[in-house]
């Protein structure tokens, strides 16, 4: 019988009982029991003898299987007693034994009924018979057991049982207690055999669910295998069944349309639909069915259980079959545990905000698998302050005909939408179910949004004060910049969802908060203060009511104007695309550069740049961003040095100057090419722009020589203004080395510059000159010059402010007076006649030591003003006899060659 058996099993002599199952599950498919019985019973035999070799391998022979049942007492000793007793186990082994009754609760109540027919002696002693034959019974149905247990009442008597066996027979009533984990009644009564193939099968799988580690798969491999079993009708113990395949990962139709029957059902339980449509999501999803797998998790999800394996099989079939709806989905998802307006002590706790869940997910996307749009999305939802200038081309693609970019544009929202666009996204529909339901995820938190917008009373209080009609209302010291504290953070993410707002308010911000308080308004005030433009009015109710894409596209064209303004470069790579739709007024200040972006379309943005014409404030402010740009270099000269300005000149920007002015041409080269190694470039490049005319060719001689312009030459037809002669002296005095300006010199330049109303090339002009200005100042600031001080009467090369010159010229004075008040006269004469053996007096010699101290007096003071002005010697000699004209001149406030200005300590407050 051993060597049959362990051939029949196709495995070699083991006690390992898990071998020995995996074996018997692999032959059932070869013996059926309908088509093949007799093979099918000794494969039965052959497991049940490996079964119980396993347990007693020393003492199991080769024996067949009838002797493995216990051996009858056939003494003729037993007593009447014994006996019956024998007699009562001998019908409690025929009822375990007959199919038909084995499982029947009301033959085990029929079989302890007739204990009624014993006496009492005979019952306590086949009671503990019965026990023993219970606990080594095979495929026993607990729950029938337990009607035997409790009438034999074998809990409350276990105690007068050996002490060895307590504690095994008190395991097993515990789990007589604890019943079948399904109706054993509902076995087929045909056949014992199919019966105990049946309970081994669902034994073995509630084994591996329960004590195996779920990854070494060992249930997917069990389930996956072919085998005939008879699957009774118990609901608990199909949906235990079912779960085991979704455990498994292990698909299967006939589960799925179970599952689906079930549902069908019109009496079944709430709690049954979730646990039947988790089911039938999981075979779907198995099963590779993501339209119907799609549906029911999203039923599941809604209804807020298993919502965390919800997420991540949504997530997971997003990224297979949504992959660009991926971060717009975890951003939906996200659950902002922020506390309501009334309970929560501070105003931070209201702000929504995404939740480290929905950061980690969003960290593990790969930005280089999506679009550059979606690509900065996933940037701006990591940044803490959400920078809204990473999404500008989100917001600019999306002209309302993709449903895609449509609903990126709402998550978008919920950061930078004011209450019209954040109602925008509550009253959104989508037929698409998945759209629908990213959808009501994002009106879940556009609800929360319009709360804190609404309610919370920091965010009311400034806006009573921001929109209040009284211009000369303070701002709340709670809302004051310098303040720091956390109401602030809540304004400035208030300020950052654009909206419109009317003059005054924007002078508000103005004067009360800088740009990275204001964030997505700043542009807009900027330009409404400087009087570059003013943004259009939004559309009203009425509007907005006929055409639901107003609001948005009055949004979308500000957002234009800032992206214009802010990246104009990838702003004007959007414009060129063939399809974009845009609403742009012909007043509009950016109506000719969108022209010119839309009908030139050449690719180089220097050939674009040279072709747009900056007639206006808005658009000089746009270029200034522009790479390469003269405005750029007007904004910000000490970025750029001469040689970079000169090739570009020559390399970049040709075609925008070559029909400008040509003696600000000139003046420009002046400035750039002013060293005396430049002066060959110079003549040359001056030549260039006086080409055959004589009046331009003297112009450029003398100007290139003297720094001047001729004194008679048609200054109106060169547009030859008080302006263009003040930036002229400028660039001469600049020109030298030690040449500087004050601070009121340096205001006209820097206004200038600043002004888009007047010429590019003049306000280029002035930028050269400011940064030239820097760099001569660096120089003389180098130099190892000594200090100044009022009482430094003898150098003549030194400085002095106006109350140094007055000291110094009342010294004189003062010392003649008081020769004369004391008649020193006399001793003085005989002082210097030993001293000087030629005549001289003393009333000479002092009156040539007051000269000489009133001349060095004049010259420490034109020093002081001295800015590297030409022909200041002149100026010097002209003015030297009027002493005081001096007093009038204001010093310069830095270091010139003359060393630094008179440092006077001020008076203690």
């Amino acid at each position: 019988m051993m060597e049959k058996s362990w051939q029949l099993l196709g495995i070699e002599e083991t006690t390992d009982k898990d071998v020995i199952r995996q074996a018997y599950r692999a032959k059932l498919p070869v013996y059926h029991p309908e088509t093949d019985p007799d093979g099918f019973k000794a494969l039965r035999e052959a497991y049940e003898y490996a079964m119980h070799y396993a347990d007693f391998p020393e003492s199991t022979i080769d024996i067949s299987l009838s002797e493995l049942q216990p051996e009858e007492n056939t003494s003729s000793e037993l007593s009447e007693q014994e006996l019956q007793a024998n007699e009562i186990c001998q019908n409690y082994q025929a009822l375990l034994d007959d199919p038909e009754r084995r499982y029947n609760i009301n033959q085990w109540h029929q079989f302890v009924a007739s204990f009624y027919d014993y006496p009492m002696e005979v019952i306590d002693i086949a009671k503990w018979q019965l026990l023993e034959i219970s606990y080594n019974a095979s495929y026993l149905s607990l729950t029938c057991a337990k009607v035997l247990a409790d009438s034999l009442r074998w809990r409350q008597q276990l105690t007068t049982q050996s002490p060895d066996k307590v504690e095994q027979y008190d395991n097993f009533l515990n789990q007589v207690n604890n019943g079948d984990y399904f109706d054993y009644a509902l076995l087929p009564t045909i056949n014992k055999t199919i019966q105990n193939v049946t309970l081994d099968y669902f034994d073995f799988a509630r084994w591996i669910f329960w004590e195996r580690p779920p990854e070494v798969g060992e249930m997917n491999y069990y389930l996956s295998q072919d085998t005939v079993v008879y699957l009774p009708d118990d609901k608990q113990l199909m949906l235990q069944f079912a779960k085991w395949f979704c455990f498994a990962l292990t698909p299967n139709q006939a589960i799925l349309d179970y599952a689906l029957s079930r549902l069908n059902q019109t009496d079944l339980e709430e709690n049954l639909i979730i646990e039947w449509k988790y089911i039938v999501a999981n075979q779907y999803s198995l099963l590779n069915d993501k339209d119907n797998s799609l549906k029911y998790w999203l039923e599941i999800y809604n209804s807020g259980h298993y919502q965390e394996k919800s997420v991540s099989w949504l997530i997971h079939w997003c990224a297979i079959n949504a992959k660009n709806y991926l971060p717009l989905l975890i951003f939906a998802l996200n659950q902002s545990h922020c506390l309501a307006i009334d309970i929560a002590e501070d105003p931070l706790y209201t702000v929504p905000r995404l939740s480290p869940t929905t950061i980690s997910l969003l960290i593990k996307l790969k930005k280089e698998d999506f679009s550059t749009e979606i690509a900065e999305f996933i940037t701006w939802a990591l940044m803490e302050n959400w920078d809204y200038r990473q999404i500008l081309s989100s917001i600019l693609n999306d002209d309302g005909s993709n449903r895609l970019a449509r609903l990126y544009r709402h998550a978008i929202m919920l950061r930078h939408g004011n209450e019209i666009l954040l109602q925008e996204i509550l009253d959104e529909q989508s037929e698409d179910a998945f759209e629908q339901f990213i959808l009501q995820n994002l009106q879940r938190q556009a609800k929360q949004n319009l709360i804190w917008l609404s309610e919370l009373k920091p965010v009311k209080e400034f806006k009573e004060w921001l929109f209040d009609n009284n211009e000369t209302v303070p701002i709340p010291e709670k809302f004051n910049p310098q303040s720091q504290n956390n109401q602030l953070i809540v304004v400035r993410l208030l300020l950052d969802r654009f909206d419109y707002l009317p003059y005054t308010a924007k002078l508000r911000l103005y004067n009360n908060f800088n740009y990275s308080h204001m964030e997505m308004n700043d542009w807009s005030v900027f330009f409404t203060i400087k009087e570059f433009c003013d943004f259009p009015m939004p559309p009203n109710a009425s509007i907005r009511a006929n055409n639901k894409n107003a609001y948005w596209q009055w949004y979308r064209y500000c957002i234009l104007v800032i992206a214009l303004a802010n990246e104009p470069v990838e702003t004007i790579k959007y414009l060129q695309k063939e399809h974009n739709i845009f609403y742009i007024p012909d007043d509009s200040p950016i109506f000719s550069i969108v022209q010119t972006i839309k009908n030139n379309h050449c690719q180089d943005i220097t050939q674009l740049y040279n072709a747009i014409e900056s007639n206006n404030k808005l658009i000089n402010c746009i270029l200034i961003n522009y790479p390469e740009s003269i405005e750029s270099v007007i904004d910000k000269p000490n970025n750029f040095d001469f040689a970079d300005i000169t090739q570009k000149i020559e390399q970049l920007w040709q075609p925008k100057l070559a029909n400008s002015n040509p003696i600000y041409l000139m003046l420009l080269n002046q400035i750039l090419l002013s060293k005396y190694e430049q002066k060959p470039k110079l003549h040359e490049a001056q030549q260039k722009i006086a080409g055959n005319s004589q009046e331009l060719n003297k112009i450029a001689k003398i100007l290139e020589k003297e720094w001047r312009f001729p004194l008679t030459f048609d200054k109106e037809k060169y547009q030859y203004t008080e302006q263009v002669e003040i930036i002229k002296n400028f660039a001469e005095r600049l020109s030298r080395y030690y040449g500087l300006c004050n601070e009121e010199e340096l205001q006209t330049l820097i206004e200038f510059k600043d002004d888009a109303d007047n010429d590019l090339i003049l306000r280029l002009c002035c930028a050269l000159l400011l940064k030239q200005n820097t760099q001569n100042q660096e120089k003389i600031n180098s130099l190892a010059i000594a200090k100044n001080s009022p009482w430094q009467f003898w150098r003549v090369n030194g400085r002095t402010d106006i109350k140094g010159f007055l000291l110094q010229i009342s010294f004189s004075l003062i010392s003649w007076i008081i020769i004369e008040l004391f008649g020193l006269e006399k001793m003085l004469d005989t002082i210097t006649f030993s001293i000087i053996s030629y005549d001289t007096t003393a009333f000479s010699i002092i009156f040539y030591i007051i000269i000489i101290n009133a001349f060095f007096a004049v010259k420490r003071r034109f020093n002081d003003i001295y800015r590297g002005q030409p022909y200041f010697a002149i100026l010097f000699i002209i003015f030297l006899p009027i002493f005081l004209i001096p007093c009038w001149f204001s010093s310069f406030e830095k270091i010139n060659r003359n060393g630094p200005p008179i440092e006077r300590k001020k008076p203690v407050s």
